[in-house]
């Protein structure tokens, strides 16, 4: 056992609780360039491990009643379906051909490039969306609506979603809750980050089952990091108030964006 992974899950976990910046954004680019995991390996890990680590979270909002659970299938009627195309043509390409990682790569550095864009921008956007809550409809009226827009753009956002989620891991946390403010800006923001994680969750776990079937899943990385993530969701949840957070996920966007070019290129 390598008691480093156990550390990288403790340090991305706490990094989570403190900031919010989704663990997939921090976990697969420091598994491929800092312990030189194979990036197809990484990203089937780090799917399965996301799935685990957000099951909590998303029990305690169900619980709630936070969670719009039409909202959430309608964006898994686009993801699931595009994430098995995406899966499916990676197996075509072959478990051990170099094309698998270079897809990787790709859509990770795009996944990385939106993800850090949405956390240097959140507060705009933000405040974006409050303007635009008065001239919003409810959530009972057009937004659920037969024949309106608004009732196939979650299934479209879920196709793309799908896609980068499936080839590198990232894309459906600070992506899926930004998709959402937008179409959705009258629904509280609590129960979009529900929706979001009923979301998120099933497609990890499905893709990262995907990944399974074409051996692209490291067990015993993923029993390492899961080993220091419950420590580290209590360490970073005392540390909220005590560290400058926006600072904080700002320092993280810029090295996210680096990360992004270095994995292009």
């Amino acid at each position: 056992m390598h008691l480093s992974f156990t550390i990288l899950g403790f340090v991305v976990a706490a990094l989570v609780a403190m900031t919010g910046v989704g663990g997939g954004s921090l976990m697969a680019p420091i598994l491929i360039l800092g312990m030189h995991i194979a990036p197809g390996v990484a990203v089937g890990t780090d799917l399965l491990y996301t799935a685990l680590t957000r099951a909590g979270a998303l029990w305690i909002y169900a619980r709630k009643g936070q969670v719009k659970w039409r909202l959430a299938a309608r964006m898994l009627a686009g993801s699931l379906p595009a994430a098995a195309a995406a899966i499916g043509a990676l197996w075509l390409l072959g478990r051990g051909s170099r094309d698998f990682d270079a897809a990787s790569n790709l859509a990770l550095s795009i996944a990385l490039t939106a993800s850090a864009g949405v956390i240097l921008f959140r507060e705009q956007l933000g405040r974006l969306v409050a303007r635009g809550k008065s001239k919003s409809c409810d959530e009972s009226s057009d937004e659920y609506s037969e024949g309106s827009l608004r009732r196939f753009l979650p299934i479209a956002a879920g196709i793309v979603i799908g896609v980068l989620v499936s080839l590198s891991s990232v894309g459906a946390g600070a992506l899926g809750v930004t998709v959402l403010l937008v179409l959705f800006p009258s629904t509280k923001a609590r129960d979009l980050v529900g929706t979001d994680l009923a979301h998120g969750v099933v497609l990890a776990l499905a893709t990262g089952f995907g990944h399974m079937l074409i051996a692209r899943v490291d067990f015993a990385l993923l029993g390492q990091l899961l080993l220091g993530t419950l420590p580290g969701i209590y360490v970073g949840t005392r540390l909220v108030g005590l560290l400058p957070e926006t600072a904080l996920r700002r320092a993280i966007a810029i090295v996210l964006l680096g990360v992004a070019v270095k994995m292009a290129f």
